[in-house]
C-alpha cells in the first residue's frame, strides 16, 4: 500500500511540473503577442487544418502523458 501511495505521489509531482510548465509557456505566449496590429486590421480566420493540427497535438501531449503514468 506504501508504495502504491508513493507512485501516486510521484505521478501527482510529475503531473504538476507538466501542467505548471505548460501554463507559463501559454502566458508567455499571449504576453508577448504582437502589440503593433493595426487595430483597424482584420486577422485572418482560424482554418479547420489548424485546427485539426492542434487537436492532433493535443491528441499526442495526451497519449505522451499516458505512456508516462504507465511507465510509474
Amino acid at each position: 500500500m506504501a508504495e502504491f501511495e508513493s507512485k501516486h505521489k510521484k505521478a501527482l509531482v510529475i503531473g504538476s511540473l507538466i501542467g505548471a510548465l505548460l501554463g507559463v509557456g501559454a502566458t508567455y505566449l499571449m504576453i508577448k503577442a504582437p502589440s503593433d496590429i493595426d487595430p483597424e486590421a482584420k486577422p485572418d480566420p482560424i482554418s479547420a487544418g489548424e485546427i485539426l493540427n492542434l487537436t492532433g497535438a493535443a491528441a499526442t501531449l495526451i497519449n505522451l502523458i499516458d505512456t508516462l503514468r504507465r511507465r510509474l
